[in-house]
C-alpha cells in the first residue's frame, strides 16, 4: 500500500515512504559563486599533472575516452562530470 495502515487496518493519508532530494542545477551553481570552491572546480584542468601516473579519475581511461569522443565539452574547464554511486561504475577505466 502507498499509506501508512493504522491499527484498524485504514489507510490513513500519511505516505509510507518520504524521497527527498536536492535540486541538481542550483547546488552546481553554488559551487562557481564561491571563488574558493570555484577554484577546486577547475583543478582538473588548470593544476593537474600529466605524468602517466594515476592520482585522479583524469587520468583514466575513461576519461580520456571521454574527452575524444566529446572534445568541446572536454575543453572548458568550467566542465562538470557526473558519476553515479552504483554498484559497477568504475571511474578509471
Amino acid at each position: 500500500s502507498r499509506f501508512k495502515m493504522t491499527s484498524q487496518n485504514r489507510t490513513t493519508k500519511i505516505p509510507q515512504k518520504v524521497m527527498r532530494y536536492l535540486t541538481l542545477k542550483p547546488r552546481l551553481q553554488r559551487l562557481y559563486m564561491s571563488t574558493h570552491t570555484a577554484t577546486y572546480m577547475r583543478w582538473h584542468k588548470e593544476k593537474r599533472v600529466d605524468d602517466d601516473v594515476m592520482r585522479h579519475p583524469a587520468d583514466g581511461e575513461a576519461w580520456k575516452e571521454f574527452d575524444r569522443t566529446f572534445p568541446e565539452f572536454a575543453a572548458d574547464p568550467r566542465n562538470v562530470r557526473l558519476g553515479l554511486a552504483t554498484d559497477g561504475f568504475n571511474p578509471y577505466g
